[in-house]
């Protein structure tokens, strides 16, 4: 049972770490938006792809409510609900079935 145990800390972990990139991502995308019109430099182009990995589903179902984009927010509450729930539930039963 170790090696289930095992790997759904590896998992965990890895979910974890992709969740805590993708806000800071989302973050940055955000400031960057608001800082640098240049929608074509390089920084701003890898930090707007990464970012999307989450935005753009969200874009689909939230309609923009007028200037304002609100799903930077909603992405971010989501991925925080996610590291709460299903990276501390796969940390709990990796350490009760050890």
């Amino acid at each position: 049972m170790f090696v289930i145990s095992n790997f759904l800390l590896a998992v965990a972990t890895v979910l974890k770490v992709f969740i805590y990139f993708e806000i800071v991502a989302i973050l940055v995308s955000a400031l960057l938006s608001w800082i640098t019109p240049y929608k074509y430099h390089p920084l701003r182009q890898f930090v707007d792809a990464v970012s999307n990995i989450v935005l753009s589903p969200l874009r689909r179902f939230i309609p923009p409510m007028g200037p304002m984009d609100i799903t930077p927010m909603i992405g971010i509450l989501i991925l925080v609900f996610l590291n709460i729930f299903l990276v501390q539930t796969l940390l709990d039963v990796a350490v009760r079935i050890r």
